[in-house]
């Protein structure tokens, strides 16, 4: 872990299932990450390694039937897995976006892609009423954080099974009643936190009408001496001044429709969609999968997140296009200071755009480390092979495809799950799963074949020519630039 970088968003030991009628599906196991302010984080791994589930938890758009079943995801001090959905409303969007990977489906085809920019700014954009909201917010959390404290007591002691961790009914009711006995002082802090923040925003929005009159009463004195002139050049710019001045007070109660055009304007040339003023007003069906990638991003970016996931934004996009939409999530990200989780399949796509990264399979992380360290190091058998299948211009080898198929996670295996298709499997693999063995303080890897006592199995030839060449590569590129 970088002590040095502040945490955005920490992901702990989170687990989830999924309900079916042949079963409970454990779509991810235990998995841990943290993401480091300013950061790309590229979550890499096949279909079904339980990636896209583990981002759609961290913003709250798990399926009805998906079960949190443990962990822990902490953003601003919150647990993102416990907060009510009123809470997640004001985070999803808000700051924490997400792009999706069919531009198509993610837009609403009969609605004019402004008003599609436009509705978020728009819905959310309430400024006195989120104002007054967030000046009684660390009371309004206060509280929460009790009731679910009881919650998560209530979950341990009605599941636990384990005799030596399982709390007594005197020591639940106890913990429970002590938790109560805080939260009739915590009501009353909130009620006297409200009457003075309802205070305060009426005499700042008072104060801000008044000086608007004040501002207006000069405008229209000065109106009424250039309409006299009858210079019609003068009048319409005083008239202007005076619009102008209406709509300042309007947006200090809350976002317009002008604001929420221009700003759509201003994000849609930003992300490089060409007649910002033509396009406003066209349908998605008039756009290119590249272009509607763009609008989906506009929309991701209309709110001012503080971190964007990108879940396999370029799947559906051909290689071209897909170099120009990472290009434009690299650029943004400097240009906004934001933390990016970029989910993808395909190893390839991220060695240019990601700082870290973290390869899963059946539902956990078996390798994680710095870009240079899992591209130019992998120590995962099944990093070798996603390396080993990745089409390269300037190699003659043949690709090699991951023989096998990833288990089925209604039976999770009982050892290391991807025993089956390694080639170089020992007999531990199929019985023990093995731990995250460290490699140096920022790359770790699941797989027996580091334990002291395993055989020395070094890197495939093919996949160490590979890396061979796009070291060279990249240091031909460093050098010229």
């Amino acid at each position: 872990m970088n002590k040095n970088k502040k945490v955005e968003i920490s992901v702990q030991d989170l687990t989830v299932s999924f309900r079916t009628t042949q079963g409970m599906v454990r779509a991810v196991r235990g998995v841990s990450f943290d993401l480091y302010k300013g950061e790309t984080l590229a979550i890499v791994g096949e279909s079904g390694s339980g990636k896209s589930v583990s981002s759609r938890a961290i913003i709250g758009i798990l399926a009805g039937n998906a079960v949190i079943d443990k962990g822990h995801i902490w953003y601003e001090g919150q647990d993102l897995t416990k907060i009510p959905e009123e809470e997640f409303h004001k985070i999803r969007g808000n700051k924490i976006g997400m792009i999706f990977q069919d531009p198509l489906s993610a837009l609403n085809p009969i609605m004019r892609i402004g008003k599609q920019i436009t509705e978020g700014m728009i819905i959310n954009g309430k400024r006195m009423k989120n104002r007054y909201k967030s000046l009684y917010h660390a009371e309004k959390m206060e509280l929460l954080n009790a009731k679910l404290q009881i919650q998560e007591l209530t979950r341990l002691y009605e599941t636990n099974e384990d005799e030596a961790t399982q709390m007594s009914k005197e020591e639940y009711q106890t913990k429970v009643k002590e938790i109560k006995a805080t939260m009739p002082a915590m009501r009353k802090a909130i009620n006297a936190k409200r009457i003075v923040a309802r205070k305060q925003v009426k005499e700042e929005y008072a104060a801000e009408k008044a000086k608007t009159a004040e501002i207006l009463s000069g405008l229209y004195t000065e109106l009424k001496a250039v309409q006299a002139t009858q210079d019609k050049a003068k009048i319409k710019d005083v008239k202007h001044k005076i619009e102008a001045e209406r709509e300042k007070l309007r947006r200090y109660v809350k976002v317009t429709r002008k604001e929420a055009y221009e700003r759509a304007i201003q994000i849609m040339t930003e992300v490089g969609i060409p007649e910002p003023k033509k396009r406003f007003k066209m349908y998605p069906f008039q756009f290119s999968g590249g272009m509607r990638q763009r609008i989906v991003i506009a929309i991701a970016l209309t709110a001012d997140p503080e971190v964007l996931i990108c879940d396999e934004p370029t799947t559906a996009l051909d290689v071209t296009i897909q170099a120009q939409i990472l290009d434009l999530i690299k650029k943004l990200k400097e240009q906004r200071g934001l933390s990016v989780i970029f989910i993808t399949h395909d190893l390839g796509v991220v060695a240019n755009v990601s700082d870290r990264v973290a390869v899963m399979y059946a539902g956990k992380i078996v390798e994680y480390g710095t870009s240079d360290e899992i591209f130019y190091n992998p120590r995962h058998p099944y990093t070798w092979a996603l390396l080993s299948s990745m089409p390269d211009l300037n190699s003659s080898d043949r690709l090699t495809a991951i023989q096998g198929t990833p288990p089925n996670m209604l039976f999770p295996p009982k050892g290391d799950a991807f025993a089956e298709r390694n080639p170089y499997a020992m007999e531990i693999d199929f019985k023990e799963e093995p731990p995250l063995f460290k490699i140096n303080d920022n790359h770790y890897a699941a797989t027996w074949l580091l334990h002291p006592d395993a055989p020395k199995v070094e890197i495939p030839e093919l996949i160490q020519n590979r890396i061979n060449v796009m070291e060279a590569k990249v240091k031909e590129m460093t050098k010229n630039a």
